[in-house]
């Protein structure tokens, strides 16, 4: 199990094996270098810690229970094991990072396992009578001989969303913590318990105040992931979020600052990337993508994946981080600018949805809404059109969903020939969450960004033995932005307002005058080239793919390939990540 997860950890291994456990561990070294092996117990051994990510207070932890505690090493890991001692059951609460972690207390006989609050590190999980097994990745359970099906449902749930949304996974024995969860396994029992959501509702607070404390909390949440004993870069795309990251870190950093973009041949915004790179005064590296390394890639970021590359985006993240190893172990990027501060158009035109009344009375005007949706062809157009007409007034939550899918229920149906599962009901929906732009925010939040963004950024890192550290997605930023009012996010049709105007003096203006164009890849371009012609012969050939789609329309859709006119190249290149993955692991 370990041996497999060797690209997450190249620089030690270590293990701790007692009658009911064993836990194992494979170390990225980036603080304390030279004591910071795992497993690592307390004073007295009776307690022991296996740990990925960061701790961004551990200082502050260690200085609190130093008193009461004997720390053997300047780890950020140790702090856990002490801060279990003193609390058992609300010790992860007082973390700040990002974390997978697992707990074994001999005393007791009682593992407990924690994702950090968004779920920038994995960590899955599968019970069997044999025993409970758990790890970072997927493959680790594959290597200790779990049952390996494939769960039918969850590949329904991925041609729909290009991820698996939940606590499943495309494995049928397998299951995902999910953020901001612990697990106990003790006795026989298995509890799984939430320790932290994001929460409350708008508060009064004047838009030149709301600038300040934007700024001062992004500030302060850059400065807490520069700490590490090695030199950090970042990527850079020349959108808003990554051009934040990149001009309020570039001051902390009393080395050179690498920073990394990448761009296709017919898309790309490395002109914008390279105008922040050098206004941040950064050593910059530009990386071109065409086809034929998006074909010899694919079968390598599938398997470490563990999933199929639903979001082609994982390619650049895959690519970057290639290139950004030889320079740095430690990256910064921008995920999450667009969740906590509405950078998605879609919450727009469903905020005008859900203002609309009596959706059957209005006729016409359903459809030409319908059109404002993303997607392309007639089949996606007449699919919108049917499900969105049939929305009730308060189905804003239902809008997001069928706006972020990339096959509608209706158009699942076509190529599948099943009506399928409940795609939605799969999800995580909000809970206290006042205000409905913050329903759309949390719903992203907890479902596309926790499962699909993250996943696909922290698998195409790890495999290239680099991290990535996001400080656009922290608790304390995330608690401001949802108390913000929400014309303070989304004035207009001007996303991530407030941002902005944090931002301003220190970003040149066309920055942040920018519309956001997102980590896009050039996917139909590529259908209608060599990556076109790879996908018709895998599709055509996966004993999977062809169990569950209709033979009849999956056949239009061959034809549309080969004549190089497909009308949904990122449908049908989910059918190649699909078989892709597929031939990998089975």
């Amino acid at each position: 199990m370990n041996d497999a997860l060797q690209h997450r950890g190249p620089d030690d291994s270590g293990y701790f094996v007692d009658k009911a456990v064993g836990l194992g561990h494979r170390r990225l070294s980036i603080i304390d270098l030279n004591t910071g092996h795992q497993p690592l117990s307390n004073e007295d051994g009776t307690i022991w810690v296996v740990f990925n990510g960061e701790i961004y207070n551990y200082k502050e932890l260690r200085a609190e229970l130093s008193p009461r505690h004997r720390f053997a090493t300047s780890s950020d890991t140790e702090v856990i094991v002490h801060l279990y001692e003193d609390d058992p059951d609300g010790f992860v609460e007082r973390l700040d990072g990002m974390f997978a972690l697992a707990i074994y207390d001999l005393g007791r006989g009682r593992l407990t396992l924690a994702r950090d609050p968004f779920g920038k590190k994995p960590l899955y999980y599968c019970q069997e009578q044999r025993g409970f097994f758990f790890a970072s990745e997927i493959k680790a359970l594959l290597a200790a001989g779990i049952v390996k099906e494939v769960d039918l449902d969850m590949v329904a749930c991925f041609l729909g969303y290009q991820y698996t949304r939940g606590t499943s996974t495309m494995f049928r024995s397998v299951r995902k913590l999910p953020p901001g969860h612990l697990m106990v396994v003790e006795g026989g029992k298995v509890e799984l318990r939430k320790y932290w959501d994001v929460h409350g509702g708008t508060v009064a607070i004047t838009e030149v105040k709301a600038t300040e404390q934007v700024l001062s909390h992004l500030q302060a949440s850059v400065r807490k992931r520069m700490i590490a004993d090695v030199p950090i870069g970042a990527y850079l795309s020349g959108g808003i979020d990554s051009s934040a990251v990149v001009a309020l870190s570039r001051p902390l950093a009393d080395y050179t600052f690498h920073t990394f973009s990448l761009g296709f041949p017919t898309v790309s915004e490395l002109p914008f990337a390279r105008m922040v790179a050098e206004h941040a005064g950064t050593e910059h590296h530009e990386i071109m993508v065409d086809e034929g390394m998006v074909l010899s890639a694919i079968e390598k970021v599938s398997y470490h994946h563990d999933e199929p590359v639903g979001d082609a985006a994982i390619l650049n993240n895959y690519f970057l981080s290639r290139e950004a190893c030889k320079w740095v172990k430690v990256v910064l990027a921008g995920e999450g600018g667009d969740e906590l501060f509405a950078g998605y158009d879609n919450y727009w035109r469903c905020l005008q949805m859900h203002r609309l009344r009596s959706w059957r009375a209005v006729g016409g005007l359903a459809y030409r809404v319908a059109l404002l949706f993303p997607g392309r062809g007639d089949l996606r157009r007449n699919g919108m059109e049917k499900e969105l007409s049939m929305l009730e007034e308060g189905d804003l939550d239902r809008c997001l969903s069928i706006s972020t899918r990339e096959l509608s229920p209706r158009e699942l149906k076509w190529l599948t020939g099943t009506p399928g599962p409940d795609l939605e009901g799969m999800g995580w929906s909000p809970q206290g969450i006042s205000g409905d732009l913050n329903r759309l925010l949390y719903n992203d939040l907890r479902n596309r960004m926790a499962e699909g963004y993250l996943m696909k950024a922290d698998k195409a890192n790890m495999a290239n033995s680099v991290e990535e550290r996001l400080p656009l997605l922290d608790k304390s930023l995330a608690v401001l932005a949802f108390s913000l009012p929400a014309e303070m996010k989304l004035k207009g049709r001007t996303e991530k307002h407030i941002l902005r105007l944090a931002l301003h003096g220190r970003l040149p203006d066309t920055i942040l005058a920018r519309k956001k164009m997102g980590f896009s890849t050039p996917v139909s371009e590529w259908m209608r080239g060599e990556v076109g012609e790879a996908a018709v012969e895998r599709i055509t050939s996966n004993p999977l793919v062809r169990s569950i789609t209709d033979p009849a329309n999956l056949g239009k859709w061959v034809i549309q390939a080969e004549r190089k006119s497909l009308h949904r190249p990122r449908a049908f290149w989910n059918l190649y990540a699909l078989a892709v993955w597929h031939d990998t692991f089975f």
